[in-house]
């Protein structure tokens, strides 16, 4: 086994059954991501894209949630420190274009709640599954942000603009079973045959004709990838933009301090 190319992680652990690789995020207590953490999504696909030991990958989170998305207190930070603003936003496009690119199928296994980043992460995924308890959402203008790390790009790709934007400016979230209705998601389950179903499509997927299914998630990704390189960047720099304002800074003090926020529109 090839584990030397995965010690140095600290807020990502790797497991093996066979040539299937599971690939969870570990930040207790709901897989916030700061700052480590993101740093770490920003290459991982791209080593898992070098390691010649697996076929399938599995993304999933530990504990009760797959991600909550973005750590407040770190972006309560960053509106105060434009050098951790620019470092962040910096590698957010690599986290989508590494995982749009990568060859290998990805399933999300989606435990728990998906929020943000972390609803991203999962909707970039080849084939999503969740369980019937887990929420997705995108609720950036919850917290004065644009969805700059990749929601702007996908929602509207998996279920339409007319959808994706009602989403997207409102934040609203969606159950899982509510999220394969519309075509957001693949499946949504029951918790107690989340890991069953997990199980059996990575093992159909590993047991399957690896080049034509490598090829073909390729020719499936083109035009996405195409799209990425286009606006990845660009979708970064409006979140930077949105990050610097007012209602951002009011946004997140007002969550850690448990009130409702005052938005004034700058």
């Amino acid at each position: 086994m090839r584990t030397t190319m995965y010690e140095n992680y600290e807020h990502i652990r790797f497991d093996r059954r066979g040539r299937i690789l599971t690939v969870t995020m570990d930040s207790p207590p709901l897989n916030a991501v700061g700052r480590a953490l993101h740093d770490e999504l920003s290459y991982v696909f791209l080593d898992v894209a070098r390691d010649e030991e697996c076929d399938v990958v599995i993304l999933t989170g530990a504990g009760r949630a797959f991600s909550a998305g973005a750590d407040l207190p770190g972006l309560l930070k960053a509106t105060e420190d434009k050098a951790l603003r620019t470092a962040l936003l910096s590698r957010a496009p690599a986290i989508v274009h590494s995982l749009l690119g990568l060859e290998k199928p990805v399933i999300a296994r989606v435990n728990g709640h998906a929020m943000g980043l972390g609803a991203t992460l999962a909707l970039l995924c080849d084939v999503v599954i969740a369980s019937n308890d887990a929420r997705i959402a995108d609720p950036h203008v919850g917290i004065g942000l644009s969805a700059g790390d990749g929601g702007a790009l996908i929602w509207p790709q998996l279920i339409g603009y007319a959808r994706a934007r009602h989403h997207l400016l409102t934040g609203d979230p969606l159950t899982a079973r509510e999220a394969e209705a519309i075509g957001l998601i693949y499946k949504a389950v029951a918790a107690d045959s989340l890991d069953a179903e997990v199980d059996a499509y990575a093992d159909r997927l590993a047991s399957g004709a690896t080049m034509a299914i490598r090829a073909t998630k390729r020719s499936i990704n083109m035009e996405l990838c195409r799209q990425a390189i286009a606006t990845a960047e660009a979708h970064a720099g409006l979140e930077s933009y949105t990050m610097a304002s007012n209602d951002h800074h009011e946004a997140v003090l007002a969550f850690i301090e448990k009130r409702a926020p005052v938005f004034k529109g700058d």
